[in-house]
């Protein structure tokens, strides 16, 4: 009984740390809280049955990112066979408070970020292809290496690097395309006064 109290100790104080960046990340690309918490859960779960595989000394936040990107890749295929129905008899007074509910348990640093997040940046990103997607989150929201990432991602430093020049180039002139009719309307606005 001891070792597995051991394995369990062991693995808590090796992963716990991350709980709030696989949640980011999951956030991030399914924009929804309760997905993301689940993705959370099922991650855990998974490293903690696999744990017997993980090699002491090597990156475990590589480990669990990997880990959560197969749970979230595994969620979106789970959700393009099942869409999501919704049950007309739900009280929406009743879905305030669990959202409220679920928000007062998170991080509140993570609870002001995601307050700030531009709604165009999201949109931006949700629309860019996943391998694209995945090195600019994992750069950019985790700030892992480029080696971690490849790693990660299972393909060459070099590609990593390509794909995060073209990520930012297309979030890029994707933001300033957004961006440059509401410029228009306000020039226009202005000259109007």
């Amino acid at each position: 009984m001891k070792f597995f109290q051991s394995k369990r100790k062991q693995f808590e104080e090796l992963t716990r740390p991350f709980g709030q960046d696989i949640y980011r990340l999951a956030l991030w690309r399914l924009a929804n809280r309760q997905d993301a918490e689940d993705v959370v859960q099922e991650t855990f779960m998974r490293a903690y049955r696999s744990f017997h595989t993980f090699q002491k000394g090597t990156n475990v936040k590589a480990w669990l990112t990997k880990i959560s990107l197969n749970v979230i890749n595994d969620l979106l295929k789970k959700k393009i066979r099942q869409p999501d129905t919704v049950s007309l008899e739900i009280d929406c007074d009743e879905i305030e408070s669990l959202q409220s509910d679920s928000m007062s348990l998170q991080d509140p640093a993570l609870q002001l970020a995601m307050n700030e997040f531009d709604p165009a940046l999201l949109l931006t990103l949700r629309k860019l292809p996943i391998s694209l997607l995945y090195p600019l989150l994992l750069r950019e929201l985790e700030d892992l290496s480029y080696e971690e990432i490849a790693s990660i991602l299972a393909i060459p430093t070099g590609t990593v690097m390509s794909r995060l020049f073209r990520a930012r180039r297309l979030v890029r002139d994707r933001l300033t395309e957004h961006s440059q009719p509401h410029a228009k309307q306000k020039v226009a606005d202005d000259e109007l006064q």
